[in-house]
């Protein structure tokens, strides 16, 4: 059961009262609610990591998207840590006949996955 503990922030040190069952998650959560530069960074990869479990992760079915295998997962939310992290200013990957875009924009990141569906043909004269 949750008890109120003192979190440390893992990037800064400051301290703040949360509901936690561990002082690991006391920590944790501490760092996530932070206001610091680190803990802004962590909430963005975490959310970005969720953003990715609906776009070809676990959760991609129930968005209308097949997921990929665990290992490109990794593979993905690697790189999308470092979109996050500003090391790389965007990254798109062809994934089953879709394209994901992630990048760096004014308001932060921007990730979307999409579908081109072409029909057509032409007729000889």
């Amino acid at each position: 059961m949750p008890k109120e503990m003192i979190g440390v922030c893992k990037y800064c040190g400051q301290t703040r009262a949360v509901m936690a069952q561990t002082q690991e998650e006391a920590d944790e959560m501490a760092s996530l609610d932070c206001s610091c530069p680190g803990g802004e960074a962590k909430r963005r990869r975490e959310e970005l990591k969720d953003r990715l479990s609906e776009l070809i992760g676990e959760l991609a079915p129930e968005f209308g998207w097949d997921p990929v295998t665990p290992e490109v997962f990794k593979a993905v939310a690697a790189i999308a840590d470092s979109v996050a992290d500003g090391k790389i200013g965007s990254a798109t990957f062809s994934i089953d006949g879709t394209s994901l875009k992630i990048k760096r924009n004014a308001k932060g990141i921007a990730i979307e996955r999409s579908k081109t569906i072409r029909q057509g043909g032409s007729i000889e004269k």
